[in-house]
């Protein structure tokens, strides 16, 4: 049986707590649909892009989108309204702070990519291999 969800959205200020509110609000909507097995993933995954896009973009909101995809994927969508700072994947070195969410992303995704349009950029990722939790 097909599940069928509407993507779920979130708009958050651009400030400290915007990545952890985005974690809370991806588990708790991937917890609802009882997409327990990308729970980690997701979270990870939604932290590093909500933290790129407060640190790089000077946009007010940052929005989340949980979408459901065909074949058992889920699409975490980060949008800022800085088409400009685009994302790109670093080479950090073992004792550098910084530079290693866009290499997680990658390690923990099907895919993942940007899309620019001229007044927002989307950020995405796909999770696949869902096992949907079904009540016993």
């Amino acid at each position: 049986m097909e599940h069928r969800q509407l993507p779920q959205v979130r708009v958050l200020p651009r400030q400290t707590c915007a990545a952890p509110d985005a974690r809370h609000f991806v588990v708790d909507v991937l917890k609802d649909w009882g997409l327990l097995g990308v729970l980690d993933d997701a979270a990870t995954v939604v932290t590093e892009l909500v933290t790129n896009a407060v640190q790089h973009t000077k946009t007010p909101t940052i929005r989340v989108i949980v979408r459901r995809m065909p074949s058992n994927v889920v699409r975490v969508i980060v949008i800022d309204k800085r088409p400009d700072a685009w994302p790109a994947l670093q080479s950090a070195g073992p004792l550098e702070c910084a530079g290693r969410g866009l290499a997680l992303v990658d390690a923990v995704t099907r895919a993942w990519g940007c899309t620019r349009l001229p007044w927002e950029k989307y950020v995405w990722a796909d999770l696949a291999d869902l096992e949907v939790a079904t009540d016993a």
